[in-house]
């Protein structure tokens, strides 16, 4: 355990395998845990291997977006009042519940001890590596994903796969989005294997977060905008969330927010049009991407003011109303360009009919 380092300092991720039971036993007696009510009814012993650790609180939240809001924070913060500086916070879950304990971890006595613990395969790839945790605020009636956030590292990633049998079609798929996401922007030669055998769910986990490390090892705080590679796809995926009032998961919009990301670049002459082909085409082969009548359907559903709205609420938003995207330049490339509004809003008729530009 390494104490000495400050609240919210980067620590090189120690991932560790196994069963949960088996885990468990390291778990420091008088920690708080925070876990996922479906999870808890998923995996009967959850509780009692827990509970046998002799925990000042298990703290059940209902996992998806509305765990992230201020509510959620504030009933995990008040469970964990008695821990001491040198608690641990366990959080077992999705994103959402990893996310609102990140928070908490960081604000409860200036900081205490986080172990990340994913449950959906989402979480496995992206969330609970990097030391991001956020909530999200509402503005003008629309949710805003992930305003109001802090850096603050896990100690441990506990990667159970006991967890990840039990989840579903469209959760192994989101999932599965977000590692071909970093596959296809930060790796050419992992992508050209992938292509040809799709991996199995060990390896794809163990590879989405050595890249992701790799990337956030550089970057740790975003202070260099190295990270931002990793937002490819986000930019429009938080709107489709948005508009969907979170009906559409996280890595489902991603996977459309890619589709989109891709049609910017080749509008702006950024991404050759063989690679926005061969990318599309392995989304759809490998994770299996939503077709973009999805994407139709939801963008017709709001108003066009309330999409400039949402896009200028983005916390990656550039400077005079552009957007800042990564766009790919090659497979294992990108680039990151501030995009004006008139240059996404060319491409909206055909993004609302559902149709590549």
């Amino acid at each position: 355990m390494s104490s000495f380092l400050p609240p919210g300092a980067y620590r090189t991720p120690v991932d560790r395998w196994g069963t949960f039971a088996r885990l468990a036993a390291s778990l420091p007696e008088g920690s708080v845990a925070v876990v996922d009510r479906t999870v808890a009814k998923l995996h009967p012993a959850l509780i009692s291997t827990l509970e046998a650790r002799r925990p000042r609180a298990i703290i059940q939240l209902t996992g998806g977006e509305s765990a992230k809001t201020f509510t959620a924070l504030e009933k995990v913060l008040a469970g964990g009042l008695s821990l001491p500086r040198s608690g641990t916070l366990l959080a077992v879950g999705g994103g959402t519940v990893g996310d609102v304990s990140t928070v908490a971890a960081h604000l409860l006595k200036r900081g205490v001890r986080l172990v990340q613990v994913p449950t959906t395969l989402l979480a496995a790839v992206d969330s609970s590596l990097g030391g991001k945790g956020a909530v999200d605020m509402t503005v003008r009636g629309r949710v805003v994903k992930n305003p109001a956030g802090v850096f603050h590292y896990a100690e441990e990633g506990w990667l159970c796969p006991e967890f990840f049998s039990t989840l579903s079609e469209t959760q192994v798929r989101e999932g599965s989005l977000e590692a071909w996401k970093m596959v296809i922007s930060l790796d050419a030669s992992l992508f050209r294997r992938y292509v040809r055998k799709p991996p199995a769910l060990e390896k794809l986990v163990k590879d989405a977060r050595a890249l992701k490390e790799r990337v956030c090892s550089q970057d740790p705080y975003e202070h260099q905008g190295l990270r931002r590679v990793l937002n490819f796809g986000h930019t429009f995926g938080h709107v489709l969330e948005s508009v969907s009032r979170f009906k559409l998961s996280h890595g489902d919009g991603v996977g459309l927010g890619m589709l989109l990301a891709l049609d910017v670049g080749r509008h702006l002459g950024v991404t050759p049009e063989p690679v926005a082909t061969q990318a599309e085409a392995a989304l759809a082969n490998g994770p299996g991407v939503l077709g973009r009548e999805r994407a139709a359907a939801l963008l017709r559903r709001a108003p066009l003011k309330d999409i400039v709205t949402l896009l200028n609420a983005d916390k990656k938003a550039g400077s005079a109303g552009e957007l800042r995207m990564v766009l790919l330049t090659a497979i294992g490339t990108t680039e990151v360009r501030d995009v004006a509004q008139h240059t996404w809003r060319e491409l909206w008729p055909a993004w609302t009919k559902g149709i590549r530009p």
